[in-house]
């Protein structure tokens, strides 16, 4: 479960640990800033990964995302500013 607000960090955080789970590369560098096809991630495991991020946080996202924000944290900041745009509109 995600905190009730997740923060770039926390999202991050989660991205960070998924692809370590999914990489099965010792040799290829993982991190906030390395862009997800550095890391290993094609169009299928992008999509996947985007389909568990949505199970995460409990919120819709495109699967493109990992396109049009292709680092980790590029794609928490972005996260977290939409979530925090849906819960402004929720009250």
């Amino acid at each position: 479960m995600p905190p009730a607000n997740p923060t770039e960090s926390e999202i991050g955080t989660w991205c960070l640990a998924y692809i370590k789970r999914t990489v099965d590369d010792p040799g290829v560098a993982i991190g906030p800033d390395i862009g997800f096809a550095q890391m290993g991630l094609d169009s299928a495991t992008s999509a996947y990964f985007i389909v568990e991020l949505e199970e995460w946080l409990g919120a819709e996202l495109e699967p493109e995302l990992v396109f049009d924000y292709p680092t980790i944290a590029e794609l928490a900041r972005y996260v977290v500013a939409r979530l925090r745009a849906g819960n402004a509109g929720a009250g």
